[in-house]
């Protein structure tokens, strides 16, 4: 199983500006005023010496994650991220050969659904595209996105084969020996959780979902849904602060990703959902922080925690 993020902030797009690049380009030309930089070879073995955070970027695309498995092709959601993966997709299929893609949505609200009218393979009819929710009218609300008052190009326009299936609870998909599951989280308007499993590995997608003031029943009951998952993506919008002051915003924090995957068995932990305002810098603080809450709190556990970022691909 591959998983690939194409996207991993919350709310609206958020690319870096010119004062954050600036900043970033001082601190290269800091490292590098006592190298030798003549040729190229040079060059690229002091950008290969630099921190790793130096050369890469978070990304500021909202969300979208790709996951393959050895017979499914599957998108969860559809925020600014999936332009690019479109992009991706019509470089790699330049015989235009017939292609199926299986779309779940975790909910409708802007960012996690904004970037489906800019998705090519969607206006071309080699493609098949099949979207999944337990939201109700969730072609509707698809076609509503682009209605001529806020769009200037309908659903109407767009040539892929497009089939809706409404999930009802508990109701497990099976997609040849793939299986998905799903579990409402707590969020403004419903978000639902998604768990992949395939080959014996396993992919839990849980963004947007609160866990402030729930019940022990109801946080066993995500506990038991993201157990001994490879990879869980979670939502980590939140600092411990934020996540106390914002009561039912919907969102949750790195370290309490850290104690249910703890509980859960979860093996890594990918940290997602940052928040427009929130620089690379500070996201990855937070991610250091939870870091060292896991080391001091969980000493012996092997839990691995990193940062969802744009072009990032774990195989499992």
């Amino acid at each position: 199983m591959q998983v690939r993020f194409w996207g991993v902030r919350g709310s609206i797009p958020a690319p870096l500006n010119g004062k954050q690049i600036r900043k970033k380009m001082l601190r290269v030309l800091e490292f590098a005023a006592d190298k030798d930089i003549s040729s190229p070879q040079n060059r690229k073995e002091v950008l290969d010496a630099l921190a790793k955070e130096e050369c890469l970027v978070i990304g500021g695309n909202t969300t979208c994650i790709e996951v393959e498995t050895n017979d499914a092709h599957i998108i969860f959601d559809m925020g600014s991220g999936i332009r690019e993966l479109g992009y991706e997709i019509l470089e790699q299929n330049k015989k235009n050969k017939r292609m199926h893609f299986h779309i779940f949505l975790s909910h409708t609200h802007w960012d996690h659904i904004q970037g489906f009218p800019f998705f090519l393979p969607a206006y071309l009819p080699n493609y098949k595209l099949t979207f999944y929710s337990p939201h109700d009218e969730l072609q509707h609300r698809l076609n509503y996105q682009q209605d001529f008052r806020f769009f200037p190009v309908s659903t109407d326009y767009m040539a892929a084969k497009k089939d809706f299936v409404h999930l009802e609870s508990d109701q497990e998909i099976k997609i040849n020996n793939t299986v998905i599951k799903h579990i409402e989280l707590h969020h403004p308007g419903k978000s639902f959780a998604y768990r992949v499993e395939s080959e014996g590995k396993s992919f839990v997608f849980a963004t947007d979902g609160e866990y402030n003031n729930l019940s022990f029943e109801r946080i066993s009951t995500y506990i038991d849904f993201y157990q001994n998952t490879d990879l869980l993506v979670f939502d980590a919008q939140y600092s411990f602060d934020e996540e106390i002051e914002k009561v039912d915003w919907g969102h949750s924090s790195a370290l309490f990703g850290v104690d249910i995957s703890i509980k859960a068995g979860v093996k890594q932990l990918a940290i997602t959902h940052h928040g427009p305002e929130q620089n690379d810098d500070t996201i990855r603080k937070l991610c250091a922080n939870a870091i060292l809450y896991k080391k001091k709190n969980y000493t012996e556990n092997k839990l691995d925690i990193f940062l969802a970022r744009e072009g990032l691909t774990v195989t499992l």
